[in-house]
């Protein structure tokens, strides 16, 4: 089964990620803990392989793997 995997290097962290938006399945988070310190996660139990997020991701942070 296919999963959404982050790169945290290409990945700028913005606290307006489309891609977390556009994840019908909640499955990407970002925890904000100021303006400009926001952790992006995926969460490999919600992800259903879709590959929405890949098409949002503005930076190409998010590749979809055979699990």
């Amino acid at each position: 089964m296919r999963k959404a995997v982050l790169d945290k290097e290409m990945c700028d962290r913005s606290p307006f990620c489309p891609a977390s938006r556009s994840c019908k399945f909640g499955a990407i988070k970002r925890n904000v803990r100021g303006f400009f310190d926001v952790e992006i996660v995926i969460d490999k139990e919600k992800c259903t392989g879709c590959g929405v997020c890949t098409r949002f991701c503005p930076q190409g942070a998010i590749k979809m793997v055979e699990e």
